[in-house]
């Protein structure tokens, strides 16, 4: 049974890996656990990430400078799971880094890792059934995205094909800026969550506990990615411990939801 099924909810923050070394990934993914989020989203770096803001730009730059690679990245999720580790973990990779190796390769070397679903954003669902198929195959479910401008026969049929969770793209652009929360996005959530078998998901844009618990209200996910990299980094820069300052972050995150 997926780690992705029906009925998770919560946080689901994105993390870089790489960004402050790659040997971090584990002891962050077991302290985003210990903080109660629902999941997590790790990011493989890629030079040339369309989807993403500059905070994701800057942080993928960084892990890359760092030597992080799908290998690497990989390793390090295994010894997550090898220690315990139980999130459900979604990889979250352009698709030229998985082509490389060969996309099925990549899909079983990421099953074997321990990951659970790939979201890769420059590979829409619809346009790519034989990458889905192959993922499937390989015991991994994907994520479909679905966007303001997705028009309604198309939102449905990327939300049915979504075998992990559906991701609600919470406003037009890059990660990084806010998001307004307001009735069309309402509407476009409650269509997509009449038809989903998943978990939906909202992000882009979700920066605050207010942000955090309007968008819960709403979707099973709350996606968190810029604002948590942000800070952390800023954090390790004035001296800070990564893990200790991610934990922070979520906690105040999640504060609203556990009043």
């Amino acid at each position: 049974m997926s780690r992705f099924a029906s009925g998770l909810r919560g946080l689901a923050p994105f993390v870089m890996a790489g960004d402050g070394g790659l040997d971090l990934l584990p002891d962050l993914l077991h302290g985003l656990e210990a903080e109660g989020v629902a999941a997590v989203e790790v990011g493989l770096p890629f030079g040339d990430p369309i989807a993403d803001g500059p905070e994701l730009q800057a942080a993928a730059a960084r892990a890359l400078a760092a030597g992080a690679d799908l290998d690497g990245v990989l390793a390090r999720v295994a010894a997550y799971r090898a220690a315990g580790g139980g999130l459900p973990l979604a990889l979250m990779s352009y698709l030229n880094p998985l082509l490389r190796p060969g996309f099925a390769a990549a899909c079983r070397a990421a099953r074997d890792a321990g990951c659970d679903a790939l979201v890769i954003p420059d590979a829409p669902l619809d346009a790519a059934p034989s990458l889905t198929t192959t993922a499937a195959e390989a015991g991994l479910g994907v994520v479909g995205f679905v966007a303001p401008t997705t028009p309604p026969s198309r939102a449905a049929a990327v939300t049915l094909a979504s075998t992990a969770f559906v991701y609600v793209v919470g406003r037009v652009g890059v990660t990084g800026a806010a998001t307004r929360l307001d009735g069309d996005l309402d509407a476009l959530l409650a269509a997509v969550r009449s038809a989903a078998r998943v978990p939906v998901a909202l992000g882009f844009g979700l920066r605050d506990a207010s942000t955090v618990a309007a968008a819960l209200e709403r979707a099973d996910l709350a996606i968190v990615g810029s604002a948590l990299v942000q800070h952390v980094h800023h954090a390790a820069e004035a001296g800070g411990d990564r893990v200790a300052s991610a934990r922070s972050f979520v906690r105040s995150l999640l504060a609203p939801t556990r009043r």
